[in-house]
């Protein structure tokens, strides 16, 4: 329309200048400059559309007012919204997902090996452990009789036990006396020889003190003194096939959520124990434990093991010396 207006305008302007008697080159001369002028109004189109129409030479100058458009061009700088996108690779980040895997370090090989080829026993007997004579075991081991005994972790694979590298057990004081350096993740526990039922006892008792004292090594402080007391249950213990031993028949049923059997999703029902330095009788009912994942507390007819966890905050962290009795253990 307004290419329309200007040829109007053109035609009126050529009929007025022939109308007054000016000469061809005056007409040619004169209708540049006010062409000019009205080139500058077409700016007011957006346009430069008809800039076009302004290609009439400073019209094409008031094509700079469309450099103004490239201001649009900082519309591209919305491209930069683009650069957003870059978030997208903040997936890459899921990829550290992975990474979570290498933690569990976990193996997952065929299908789960079943449970262990035992016959599962009754308690009869309230007394577990009380380490008459140094002893570190209890029951005949013959397949149906209650059994089991104690292991502490870590320890070496072969030798002597030395307390300034690891955590070590003595029976001679007809306890169970522990001492070792803690550096890593470190315990000690009771295991059974196959599944057993205690359904018949309200719960698990024993004595316990300790001390822990730092040596300097590690950042932070030393944890207070305690220990986690956990009770090893199928429905909470992983499946074998999850564990770092997967064709290893154990009585475990949990699976794991990101199948690493170190994501927190089975977990024993535990409580923490206080220690003291003088040895302290600690009386456990089954209803007291509720922290169990997936099953919140234990059933005390399908018990596995029993376990004593100290803390430990990871790799860095201060260590110390933990002293350890435990006697007359026993149901009740």
């Amino acid at each position: 329309m307004l290419h329309g207006i200007a040829r109007g305008f053109s035609s009126f302007l050529l009929i007025s200048l022939v109308t007054t008697g000016c000469a061809p080159s005056e007409v040619v001369t004169g209708t540049t400059g006010t062409a000019g002028t009205k080139g500058a109004a077409g700016t007011t189109g957006a346009a430069g559309t008809v800039g076009a129409a302004g290609t009439t030479g400073a019209a094409g100058t008031s094509g700079a007012a469309g450099t103004t458009g490239a201001a649009g061009t900082i519309g591209a700088a919305g491209t930069t919204g683009t650069a957003g996108t870059t978030g997208a690779a903040g997936t890459t980040g899921a990829a550290g997902t992975t990474g979570a895997a290498g933690t569990g370090g976990t193996v997952v090989i065929g299908p789960n090996p079943g449970p262990p080829s035992c016959t599962p026993t009754a308690v009869v007997m309230p007394t577990i452990l009380d380490f008459a004579a140094g002893a570190s075991s209890f029951g005949l081991f013959n397949g149906t009789d209650f059994s089991g005994g104690t292991y502490t972790y870590p320890v070496p694979s072969t030798g002597t036990c030395d307390p300034a590298a690891y955590f070590c057990a003595d029976y001679s004081a007809n306890t169970w006396h522990m001492t070792g350096l803690v550096h890593d993740y470190s315990g000690f526990g009771l295991y059974f020889s196959c599944k057993t039922s205690a359904g018949s006892y309200t719960g698990i008792q024993f004595d316990i003190s300790g001390t822990f004292t730092g040596n300097g090594m590690g950042t932070g402080t030393v944890p207070a003194t305690q220990v986690t007391f956990n009770v090893g249950t199928p429905a909470d213990d992983v499946a074998a096939q999850y564990t770092t031993a997967p064709t290893t028949p154990t009585w475990g049923a949990c699976i794991p959520a990101t199948a690493n059997q170190y994501d927190g999703s089975c977990a024993a029902p535990n409580q923490i124990i206080p220690l003291t330095a003088t040895p302290t009788p600690v009386m456990l009912p089954w209803s007291g434990f509720t922290t169990g994942k997936p099953a919140g507390a234990p059933d005390p007819a399908n018990l596995i093991y029993f376990s004593w966890a100290l803390p430990w905050s990871g790799a860095g962290a201060a260590q110390y010396v933990a002293d350890i009795t435990v006697d007359n253990i026993r149901f009740f």
